[in-house]
């Protein structure tokens, strides 16, 4: 009588569409990851930076190459769309390859362990780093348009972006302490041992029951990843451009831009501000910026994703904008008390706050926007344009401390945020 030996792990077992747990802590975990690089060069590296004097402008060139590569992200959609291994799932291949590229990244900073005056190899570094993290970033939105029932989309949202925000903080956290304690090739292997241990666990796990784990190994590609997968570029161009010219979509867009170009803006003002105003050392800033990005991390999976779902993410996303340039405002107001430090740590919690809660609702707006053929292109646009703002708003540092400093470059967070909030309202998308 012939025998047959069962498999140690059953493909159902680690797919993703069959765990609603699973995909949930699967899909926090990635954006942790992608968090991670952005703490520790936000946060970390940029204090760094600031405290060994280095100016305004070469601060915001930094962050300008870190988020350029996440303006292109529509090329990366349409590749990804277009060239897809399916017997591995949809998105895995691609998040593997993004995965790869930060360890790598990340290994090449501690090898090279660059000077503060090297700023055009900490900028090309930080250019790969955000090419690697852009690249993870449009295959793990894929793979969350893909599996996510629509009832959970919200409170996925608020898991994503609160891991996001508790990666920030551990990049921001530990990459400052190593920094300042142990220098920054310490800093930068231990980020590269981060990621790649979140790497394994996306190569133990499926997509979809009976798919590969690795090209070597047995599976075959799901019957529905066959039927929607398009493979040809002309195909998705006809259907992006269809559904990025709805009246909803070309409303929104000035929204998502204007209100991540406050997030640009405050990710350079503050590490200046801690330096010049507070004369902060180098791991205080980057010390309290991880502390409120955790304290939004959590929030962001206890709360917001929950208060966007009952609310409404449209609402949510102007209550958030308005919020944003009510701070600003504020801070312009105490002038007078920023040699206080207590004003300026509560400044950092409240925009913190208000950037995790911006992701999570515009990321759920985008979301609800897509159209199924061609979700994962027409998310990673949505997100490219956001990333263009923060890009733009970071590029402006150099002019705004030209025009009048710190309060030109909190005047200017006042205006994204009325701005966005003005596109939000006359949107139409959900409540």
């Amino acid at each position: 009588m012939a025998t047959h030996a069962l498999p140690m792990f059953p493909a159902k077992a680690f797919a993703l569409t069959e765990h609603r747990n699973l995909r949930i802590t699967t899909l926090f975990l990635l954006y942790f990851a992608q968090g991670l690089p952005f703490g520790f060069i936000e946060f970390a590296m940029l204090a760094w930076l600031a405290q060994n004097g280095v100016s305004a402008a070469a601060i915001g060139s930094v962050l300008a190459t870190l988020a350029l590569p996440w303006t292109f992200k529509l090329a990366y959609g349409f590749v990804m769309d277009r060239y897809a291994f399916l017997h591995m799932g949809r998105r895995r291949p691609w998040i593997i390859i993004g995965q790869l590229g930060l360890v790598a990244a990340f290994a090449a900073m501690a090898i090279a362990d660059p000077s503060p005056t090297q700023i055009g190899l900490i900028a090309s570094l930080a250019f790969f780093i955000g090419l690697s993290s852009a690249t993870q970033d449009v295959a793990v939105d894929g793979l969350a348009v893909d599996i996510l029932p629509e009832d959970e989309i919200e409170k996925a949202n608020g898991y994503m972006f609160g891991g996001q925000a508790l990666g920030m903080a551990a990049g921001g956290g530990v990459g400052g302490f190593l920094i300042a304690y142990y220098g920054l090739a310490a800093a930068a292997a231990t980020l590269a041992s981060l990621v790649a241990a979140i790497l394994i666990l996306v190569i133990a796990l499926r997509e979809r029951p009976g798919e590969r784990l690795l090209p070597w190994t047995t599976g075959q590609a799901s019957q529905r990843n066959l039927d929607i997968h398009l493979g040809a570029f002309m195909p998705i161009i006809r259907n992006l451009f269809r559904e990025m010219f709805t009246r909803q979509t070309l409303i929104l867009m000035p929204a998502l831009i204007a209100v991540c170009g406050a997030t640009g803006i405050f990710l350079g003002l503050a590490p200046l501000f801690s330096a010049n105003i507070l004369d902060w050392e180098k791991s205080t800033y980057s010390g309290w910026a991880s502390t409120a990005s955790l304290v939004a991390g959590l929030a962001a999976m206890i709360l917001f994703g929950h208060a966007a779902s009952w609310l409404g993410a449209r609402r949510s996303f102007i209550l958030c904008a308005i919020a944003t340039a009510a701070i600003a405002l504020a801070m312009l107001a105490l002038q007078s008390a920023w040699s206080s430090a207590a004003v300026f740590i509560g400044s950092i919690f409240a925009f913190k706050a208000m950037f995790v809660l911006r992701g999570v609702t515009g990321g759920a707006l985008a979301m609800r926007l897509c159209a199924p053929a061609v979700a994962a292109t027409q998310f990673a646009v949505f997100m490219a344009i956001a990333n263009l703002g923060r890009a733009m708003g970071s590029a402006s540092l150099g002019w705004l401390d030209g025009l009048g400093g710190i309060p030109a470059m909190f005047t200017a967070m006042a205006v994204c945020g009325v701005v966005a909030a003005a596109f939000a309202t006359a949107a139409k998308v959900g409540r």
